[in-house]
């Protein structure tokens, strides 16, 4: 058998010799500082909501990418329409017919201070990613009801529930609130 040498650098402690023992050891170790531990004590009562362009559940849900069109950027949880130019392209709005789905937000994106691309949005010719399936954060100019249908202004994609280019088959606002709060789009609904 190999001895085992005690190096004197080196503190060795005796086992704790019950739970009570064990967690005051661990309360005075935590009191000495060391620059590597950082110790969270406070946590939120709720979780954050989410923010508009964010995907609200993975659950049955589908996103593609598709590249920018126009030199207009794009914001998140905003609509897009296929392209006639190319069959990989989206444009900002639309129409009905071309709907292609919603854009997801992607928190990765920087752009330099003073861009004209929003925070999480896409420029031309970036790729970008549409849900079109799925349960999506977004925020309408109008109050919407639970179970409004979704409509889009036909140049800057903004969703709302009345008026402007829709209703988008299949898609609806899950819940009632005022306008400009954040509320969640559904798409591809089997009614």
């Amino acid at each position: 058998m190999a001895e085992v040498s005690q190096r004197d650098d080196v503190k060795h402690e005796e086992p704790a010799k019950n739970k009570g023992e064990l967690v005051a050891r661990n309360a005075q170790q935590l009191a000495q500082v060391s620059p590597y531990a950082v110790v969270q004590s406070t946590f939120p009562e709720q979780m954050r909501q989410g923010f508009p362009g964010m995907i609200n559940r993975m659950v049955d849900y589908n996103a593609v990418t598709r590249s920018v069109e126009g030199a207009a950027p794009i914001a998140p949880a905003r609509a897009v329409s296929q392209s006639t130019a190319a069959d990989i392209n989206c444009l900002l709005g639309g129409t009905v017919a071309g709907f292609v789905g919603i854009t997801i937000l992607d928190p990765t994106s920087v752009y330099p201070v003073g861009s004209s691309v929003p925070d999480g949005g896409y420029a031309q010719y970036f790729n970008v990613g549409v849900l079109t399936k799925g349960e999506i954060f977004a925020t309408a100019t109008v109050p919407t009801l639970a179970g409004d249908p979704v409509h889009f202004g036909a140049v800057d994609g903004v969703l709302t529930n009345t008026g402007a280019v829709g209703p988008v088959p299949g898609a609806r606002w899950k819940y009632a609130r005022p306008a400009n709060e954040l509320n969640v789009v559904q798409l591809g609904i089997q009614r």
